[in-house]
């Protein structure tokens, strides 16, 4: 005879409408306060240093949304890499899909800032009702509000530009709708967590990555330690169909992803030895830097590289101090130790595959020491794609803020409401001034111009086709992929890729390879005799090549350099079009075979 399954424990009402509402508008607040002014000007500014990621992420907003206009899923693009093109999924396509409503309002602009504050509104929210759950205590909640909306990561991510990690709010609601299945396992509750599983992971494969081993380990405590206290043969079934829920909304754009990073014209790769390259050289954790306040990123990658990327793994001592309190002055250690044990996972993950200490690999008899990730990295195919280990840090950072919420309930346990109140806002101010003094996130966080100058809207009435070419050519890649940005005005394909160094074809063009060298060199006039027919056959070949206009950013290039590019420029191709409100000069190359004039 079957054993009776027992009847399901009381619901849970959850947090009543009004705090949701509150901690809802407390989130709000602080994502617009974190990116002002850009909320003022969201058609016109984007939130992050014009010098990093941040045109390359606005520029995919406006690609996904041209290809689903012309009806065709964005996997392939001819106008980037010219004249090639290749295969590219954008790494945010799902905010890029989410925001779509907002592009088509107010263009790619708004849509990549409302990804980025409402990522951090999120976020904020995420925590505060994860800590909600956790404690009880929805006063205490608002330090988790606080310290991981505004965690000096999230904040170096925002300030690097990428919108798909500044989307960590998924994280902390699907570990949320873990605890409430785990408290009492329902369909509707099973749905929620496939679903917020999967946005997690098509938001970022590296949280949603988080999220599974955050699951994983939470079940697991719960199996070891608590196994009473769940339904596990309504619970065990439950789980399942909320893998299956998160596995069916995810396969499909996961699938997308890997066939390009692995198709022969892939513009996108992650091979190993790419991977492997950036865990030792680039994206480095030190030791130190998690936990030794600084305003100089360790590494520091503007000393290393003149990279204005930020690798930001402060976590703060006002969250590591309240969690050691939950944890010292606390019993109820089964409420706070399993986000302990997950916390202290993150930490080894985020070290990397080697220990770094000071922004030195540590060594012993000559060889450095391996860390727990090298292992999961040379076993497992998901971590061998992984190249930046320092971003597990996020999930750290969630777990300690979980536990001080415990330890900041404790404390104020005894104090009436308005002084619980007054104690966790002057915490929250505590929190900021950390951030904004101890750690290398900026505060308030830089803008970029988003404004396209005319010349590039000018070249949508030339019913010629053909490609534009920006120059300088030897700016940075982050910064030079401004030039990309301006393609959403102008719509022609460029040679740039995403990230990748300068394109070959630009290399072996006598008269590309010439201007190239003009940026470099430090003479102030031009050689007194200049290949001029290698240069003039050149300049057919680039127009023989598909390009149709040579745009000299003045600004970007010292005087002497300038005149001498377009002194060049102006032998073979004649007198360019002046654009002196933009500082451009725009030579358009002729159609090859017209009749001259």
């Amino acid at each position: 005879m079957s054993t009776p399954v027992p009847p399901l424990p009381p619901t849970d009402p959850g947090p009543p409408r009004r705090e949701l509402a509150v901690a809802a508008l407390a989130s709000l607040l602080l994502a617009a306060g974190l990116t002002w002014p850009a909320v003022l000007h969201p058609t016109s500014r984007l939130v992050g240093h014009p010098g990093n990621d941040a045109w390359n992420h606005v520029w995919g907003y406006w690609w996904v949304a041209d290809e689903l206009a012309q009806g065709r899923w964005p996997d392939h693009t001819t106008l980037l890499s010219h004249p090639t093109g290749g295969s590219l999924y954008f790494i945010d396509t799902t905010q890029a899909l989410l925001t779509l409503p907002l592009q088509l309002i107010g263009g790619p602009a708004l849509a990549y800032n409302a990804a980025v504050v409402g990522g951090l509104a999120l976020s904020a929210f995420g925590a505060w009702l994860l800590a909600r759950r956790l404690s009880g205590d929805a006063i205490a909640a608002g330090f988790a509000l606080v310290a991981y909306g505004a965690s000096p990561h999230l904040l170096g991510q925002a300030y690097n530009g990428i919108s798909e990690t500044v989307c960590a709010g998924f994280l902390p609601l699907t570990l949320f709708a873990l605890r409430t299945l785990l408290d009492r396992p329902t369909p509707a509750r099973a749905l929620a967590l496939g679903l917020l599983g999967g946005l997690t992971m098509l938001t970022s494969w590296y949280y949603g990555l988080f999220a599974a081993l955050g699951g994983l380990a939470l079940v697991g405590w719960q199996a070891g330690t608590q196994a009473y206290a769940v339904d596990w043969r309504r619970t065990l079934p439950a789980l399942g169909g909320a893998a299956g829920i998160a596995l069916a909304t995810v396969a499909p754009l996961l699938l997308r992803f890997r066939g390009s990073l692995e198709a022969t014209d892939a513009l996108v790769t992650r091979d190993p030895t790419f991977v492997r390259a950036s865990l030792l050289n680039h994206n480095i954790t030190d030791l130190l830097a998690i936990f030794v306040p600084s305003q100089v990123p360790s590494p520091d990658l503007f000393a290393l590289y003149g990279e204005q990327l930020i690798i930001v793994t402060y976590v703060g001592w006002t969250a590591l101090a309240l969690a050691g309190v939950a944890v010292v002055a606390t019993r109820r250690r089964r409420e706070w130790s399993p986000w302990v044990v997950l916390g202290l996972l993150f930490f080894l993950f985020a070290l990397g595959p080697y220990l770094n200490v000071g922004g030195s690999y540590v060594e012993l008899d000559g060889r450095r020491i391996p860390l727990p990730f090298l292992a999961l990295f040379e076993l497992f195919p998901v971590f061998d794609r992984i190249s930046h280990p320092f971003r597990f840090v996020l999930g750290f950072a969630l777990t300690v803020t979980m536990v001080a919420t415990h330890g900041l309930r404790h404390l104020l346990r005894s104090q009436p409401a308005p002084r619980r109140l007054a104690v966790v806002a002057g915490l929250g101010a505590l929190v900021l001034a950390e951030v904004a003094l101890g750690s290398p996130a900026p505060l308030p966080l830089p803008t970029s111009d988003a404004a396209i100058p005319q010349a590039y809207v000018d070249m949508t009435e030339d019913d010629v086709a053909g490609a534009v070419l920006d120059i300088p050519m030897t700016v940075p890649n982050l910064e030079r992929a401004v030039y990309t940005w301006y393609q959403s005005a102008h719509g022609r394909p460029v040679p740039w890729g995403l990230n990748d160094p300068m394109p070959v074809s630009l290399l072996q063009n006598r008269l590309t390879a010439a201007l190239i060298r003009l940026e470099a060199v430090r003479a102030q006039t031009l050689a007194p005799h200049l290949p001029e027919l290698d240069l003039v056959v050149a300049g057919r070949l680039l127009a023989r090549d598909g390009y149709r206009y040579i745009v000299l950013h003045e600004a970007l290039v010292p005087g002497f350099k300038r005149e001498n590019m377009a002194a060049v420029l102006t032998g073979v191709y004649g007198p360019p079009r002046a654009y002196p409100e933009d500082g451009l000069l725009v030579w358009t190359l002729p159609v090859p075979g017209a009749a001259p004039g």
